[in-house]
């Protein structure tokens, strides 16, 4: 039988200076599930989720609400028997619309969606109430056999924001969150982080009309899952540092600086697997002087669960030559040197929002056009016509205080996040350009 999937260890360089105080070496930990998707590459695991809907006041605006109506429709008409869904709208309150043992009659769903906006819950945004309540349905069917997920839609600034983090990190490793920021007035950092902690996917969308497609490509995605719960645990070799450490697929996001303690081991969550889609993290590391030679630079092993089975593992190690000669160092990667390219312009993204924020408008605009030229160097299309779009925003405004600019770096934020796969070709011209 197959293995169901394969995972590797690459350095941005196979060879190390021996001389250098401090080597920065970049290394990409990737797993990649093969298979069509489904338990082991076979049927699919059924679902058992919680949709959280935003019925406030604003809701209303720009058709948002018949939006929504319309995409829950549509995952009731595809789930399949086997599957559970329950549905919560809140405002002030929350309402348990549809239970999963309800939604089994795919025209109450229906019926019950279409007199959303006849129910008495205020129009006020306590998206921690949502969330709690469609908490409560998912748990009734919880299942390491299922996919648990809760789906999370809101238009505006939630009330009581620590507590929405409290019930992502007390349902950790039991369900997934996803979430769908809808406008401009709701907080994105909250709902990234909410759905970062819990490896669930984030959702920027600008144009109401998207809700329907998010809607459905969250339902793919779901069903595209064969392998659960992965986990990379990294053992260093003594002298090994971490200076930073990065979500680098499907989205790119800081993982921040882990504290190594005395047996030299961190561990970073990578969640369920899509077949064919990548969960990577990309580490900085620096390293100390050795002689020339082989040196072993880590250990890394990749813990997973085929659904029905019991844990796996599958373990590899990075070993790189130290050697005096300058001109070996030189020869990159293609492959890392790429992802370490879009995780830098991200960085720069990010730094030019805060620079923005703070009023150093022409800081905020010389980041951006970095990273511009990163993207067209890269060949990425769309984030260079993200960014591009975005400069010009903040040139006009000066601020991002206007619905056009904040719309606007939504959109950049949600682009730049994005890995972009490199395609054979491509990658061998960038390999090309890096010296291998």
């Amino acid at each position: 039988m197959a293995d169901p999937l394969s995972f590797e260890a690459l350095a941005s360089s196979e060879h190390v200076l021996s001389s250098a105080e401090n080597f920065v070496l970049y290394v990409l930990l990737e797993a990649v599930a093969r298979g069509k998707g489904g338990a082991g590459g076979g049927s699919r695991l059924p679902l058992n989720l919680g949709v959280v809907i935003d019925r406030s006041g604003s809701m209303y605006d720009e058709r948002r609400l018949e939006f929504v109506t319309e995409a829950v429709k549509f995952l009731a008409d595809n789930l399949t028997a086997d599957d559970k869904v329950s549905i919560v709208a809140f405002a002030d309150k929350a309402k348990v619309l549809i239970t999963p043992e309800a939604a089994r009659d795919k025209s109450a769903v229906k019926r019950a969606i279409d007199d959303i906006d006849l129910l008495e819950i205020g129009g006020g945004t306590q998206m921690a109430l949502g969330m709690r309540a469609a908490i409560d349905e998912v748990k009734k069917n919880l299942s390491p056999d299922r996919l648990n997920r809760v789906l999370v839609l809101t238009d505006g600034q939630t009330y009581e924001e620590t507590a929405c983090i409290e019930l992502v990190e007390k349902n950790r490793g039991e369900i997934s969150f996803s979430t769908m920021g809808v406008g401009v007035e709701f907080n994105e950092k909250l709902l990234q982080r909410i759905a970062q902690d819990s490896n669930g996917k984030y959702h920027f969308i600008g144009d109401p009309a998207e809700i329907p497609g998010i809607f459905e490509d969250e339902l793919e995605g779901l069903r595209a899952v064969s392998l659960r719960n992965g986990r990379i645990e990294v053992t260093l070799s003594q002298g090994v540092q971490v200076r930073e450490a990065f979500r680098a697929s499907p989205e790119i996001y800081v993982l921040g600086t882990p504290l190594v303690g005395e047996d030299r081991k961190i561990g970073y969550e990578i969640g369920d697997l899509q077949a064919g889609v990548p969960g990577s993290v990309l580490l900085t590391l620096v390293l100390p002087p050795r002689k020339p030679g082989q040196v072993r630079i880590l250990q890394s092993t990749f813990h997973y669960e085929i659904p029905g089975g019991a844990e796996n593992t599958v373990s590899c190690d990075l070993t790189c030559d130290y050697t005096l000669d300058r001109t070996l160092t030189s020869k990159r990667n293609g492959r890392v040197m790429n992802l370490v390219d879009q995780v830098s312009i991200a960085k720069l993204q990010a730094k030019a929002e805060e620079e923005l924020k703070a009023g150093n408008v022409d800081r905020a605009t010389r980041l951006l056009g970095n990273a511009l030229q990163g993207t067209q160097r890269m060949g990425n299309v769309k984030a260079t016509q993200a960014l591009s779009g975005l400069i010009d925003q903040i040139k006009k405004t000066q601020t991002l205080q206007t619905k056009a600019a904040k719309t606007t770096l939504l959109q950049a934020q949600a682009v730049v996040r994005k890995t972009q796969m490199l395609d054979p070709e491509a990658l061998k011209e960038f390999q090309n350009k890096n010296g291998k």
